[in-house]
C-alpha cells in the first residue's frame, strides 16, 4: 500500500475468499483510480501521483493480489486482466464512488482497458501510461524468453533470467535484472532499489500464478475489440526508449481508441516514477481539457 501520505478512508473488498486492501486520499474533486499493476510490486509505485493529485482530487489505490497489504493466492484461477478489472468495480462500490477517470500503468494498462470495456458507465476517462496490452508485437528478446520459459537452462543472462526456474532459485537476481530495465535511463538507482522492495514483498511462487487463466485473459482479440468501441476521452503515455513494453503497443492502443498519444523521448517503462513532474503535467493538462480538473 502507499506508505506515505495520509489516506482518509482505508478497507478491503473479497473476491473469491481473498481480500484486495485499498485506500482513498483527498476529500474534493473528481475521483481518480489508481489501478494496480503486477504483482511484483504494488500500490506504492503510486506514490508520486498520490501526493501530487489528492490536493486537487479524490484519489483510489488498491493493491491487487499478490503484493502488498492485499492477499497472495498461489492458484492462477484468482488472477486475470477480466478480473481485475472487475476488482476496481467493487473497491468503487466500497467507496460508493458512481464513477471515476482511470489510470493504469504497464499491466494496468489492459485492466483499465478491459474496466472500461466491461463498465463503461462507470469510466469517466482514461490515463495509460506504458500500456501491456497485445496489440502490437513485444520486444524480440522478450518473446524468445517467454517461448524458453519454461526450459532449464544452464545459465541465464539478459533476458534468459525470464525462466521459472530462475525466479525460483534466485529470485532477487531476476528481480534486479527487471528493475533495471524498467528504468532505462541514466541515474535511475533510486527507484531500482525502491521496486525492488516492494518485488521483495512477494514471492516467485505468487508471480508464476499471475500467468492467470485464459478465459480471464484480454487476448488481443478482446483488447481489439474494447479499444475499438471504448467511448470515454482517453490519453496514452508512452516512453520510447521502454524496454517493457514497446512504444508501438501505445501508439496502437491510442490510434484504435481514439486516444491523445504523448510520447516521451528517452523515457523508460515507469516514466510517472523516473519524471513524475511532467507526466503529471501531462495528465493534469488531459483532465482539465475533458472536464475533470480538480477543486481549486
Amino acid at each position: 500500500m502507499l506508505t506515505s501520505g495520509s489516506a482518509v478512508a482505508h478497507g478491503v473488498v473479497a473476491r473469491d475468499g481473498q481480500r484486495i486492501a485499498w485506500q482513498r486520499f483527498g476529500s474534493a474533486g473528481p475521483v481518480l483510480l489508481l489501478l494496480p499493476t503486477w504483482s511484483i510490486v504494488h500500490s506504492d509505485f503510486w506514490r508520486a501521483q498520490v501526493a501530487h493529485f489528492a490536493r486537487r482530487y479524490q484519489v483510489i489505490a488498491f493493491d491487487g493480489l499478490g503484493n502488498g497489504a492485499s492477499d497472495r493466492p498461489t492458484d492462477p484461477r484468482h488472477y486475470g486482466d477480466l478480473l481485475v478489472a472487475d476488482d476496481a468495480i467493487r473497491v468503487l462500490d466500497a467507496c460508493r464512488v458512481e464513477h471515476a477517470v482511470v489510470l493504469g500503468v504497464s499491466q494496468g494498462g489492459p485492466w483499465a482497458l478491459a474496466l472500461a470495456a466491461r463498465h463503461p458507465h462507470r469510466v469517466s476517462a482514461a490515463v495509460f501510461i506504458a500500456p501491456n496490452v497485445p496489440l502490437a508485437p513485444g520486444h524480440p528478446e522478450r518473446v524468445a524468453a517467454a517461448l524458453a520459459f519454461d526450459r532449464v537452462l544452464d545459465e541465464h543472462p539478459a533476458w534468459a533470467k525470464w525462466n521459472r526456474d530462475h525466479w525460483l532459485r534466485d529470485y532477487a537476481d531476476f528481480l534486479r535484472f527487471f528493475f533495471e530495465q524498467c528504468f532505462s535511463e541514466p541515474d535511475s538507482e533510486e527507484q531500482i532499489q525502491h521496486f525492488l522492495s516492494m518485488g521483495l514483498e512477494t514471492t516467485p511462487e505468487v508471480l508464476l500464478a499471475t500467468a492467470g487463466t485464459e478465459e480471464a485473459a484480454l487476448t488481443e482479440g478482446r483488447a481489439s475489440t474494447a479499444a475499438r468501441r471504448m467511448r470515454c476521452p482517453s490519453l496514452v503515455i508512452h516512453g520510447d526508449d521502454d524496454h517493457i513494453t514497446p512504444v508501438h503497443r501505445g501508439e496502437e492502443l491510442a490510434r484504435l481508441a481514439g486516444s491523445d498519444f504523448i510520447r516521451m523521448p528517452g523515457s523508460g517503462h515507469e516514466p510517472h516514477c523516473r519524471t513524475p513532474e511532467v507526466v503529471n503535467r501531462h495528465i493534469e493538462a488531459f483532465l482539465e481539457s475533458v472536464g475533470a480538473g480538480g477543486a481549486p
